[in-house]
C-alpha cells in the first residue's frame, strides 16, 4: 500500500456496518484480452468480485459489511462507506509468466480508495489510500536450466506451476486484504480496536510486519 492519507475528523467508534460500493472502472484503464461485450462483462465481474472480497475481509476483521447496490441512496447513521476507482488493470501474459517469470508478463492492479463516515448530514471522508500490486515475479520454467544447459523437467514444472498462480484474481484478493489491513491499522491508531485484533498492511518501501494467520478473532474479552 502507498500514499495513505488520514483526513477530516476521525470517527469516534466503529461502525455498525460498512458499505462497499463497486469501484468505478474506466474502460481506458483496463488492459485485458477482451473487446466490446466480453470486456464489459469482464469489468462487471471484476467490480463485483473486488467488492465481494472486501466485504468478506471487512466482516472478518473490522465490522459487518455489505455491498451497496449501484444507484441505491446512501444510508445515514453509524455507517462507513468504502468507494474507489480502478486506476490500472493489466492482465499481463500467463505464457510469459510461465515461461520466463521474474516480472515478464506480470499483472498489475492499482486502485484509489476513499472511506467516508456516514454519521453526519453529509458523507465525511476520513481516509484515502492508493493500492498497487501485481504478480508474476516468480521464476518461470527457463530458470530450471543449469549453467551447463541441462534441462531439469521437475524444476521446470515446479517453476511453471508457481508462475502460473499469478493473475488478476490473486491481485484482487490481495488488494482486498491490504485495504482491510490499512483500515484496521487506522482503527487501532484511533483507539477503536485493540492491538491484538489489528491487521497490518504491507507498505511500499517498508518491510512487512509478521502477520497473524487470517482467521476470525472472537470478540470475547476485546
Amino acid at each position: 500500500m502507498g500514499n495513505i492519507h488520514p483526513k477530516g475528523t476521525p470517527p469516534k467508534k466503529l461502525p455498525s456496518k460498512i458499505y462497499v460500493q463497486e469501484f468505478v472502472a474506466p474502460l481506458d484503464n483496463f488492459r485485458v484480452d477482451r473487446n466490446e461485450k466480453d470486456l464489459m462483462n469482464f469489468i462487471k465481474q471484476e467490480r463485483h468480485a473486488l467488492a465481494s472480497d472486501l466485504v468478506e475481509q471487512l466482516s472478518k476483521h473490522i465490522a459487518p459489511a455489505e455491498i451497496l447496490t449501484d444507484g441505491k441512496a446512501l444510508p445515514k447513521g453509524n455507517f462507513w462507506l468504502i468507494r474507489g476507482v480502478f486506476d490500472r488493470v493489466n492482465q499481463g501474459s500467463r505464457l510469459l509468466r510461465i515461461g520466463i517469470g521474474f516480472g515478464a508478463g506480470g499483472t498489475k492492479l492499482e486502485t484509489r480508495i476513499a472511506i467516508d463516515d456516514l454519521s453526519g448530514s453529509q458523507p465525511s471522508p476520513f481516509l484515502s489510500v492508493l493500492s498497487t500490486g501485481g504478480s508474476g515475479m516468480a521464476p518461470g520454467a527457463w530458470a530450471a536450466f543449469t549453467p551447463a544447459g541441462v534441462f531439469f523437467i521437475p524444476g521446470a514444472v515446479a517453476n511453471a506451476g508457481g508462475a502460473s498462480l499469478g493473475g488478476l484474481s490473486i491481485d484482487r484478493k490481495r488488494t482486498a486484504r491490504e485495504i482491510t489491513a490499512t483500515l484496521s491499522e487506522y482503527c487501532f491508531q484511533q483507539g477503536l480496536i485493540t492491538e491484538h485484533r489489528t491487521r497490518r498492511p504491507k507498505k511500499l518501501g517498508i518491510l512487512p510486519f509478521i502477520q497473524r494467520p487470517d482467521f476470525v478473532i472472537s470478540k470475547k474479552g476485546l
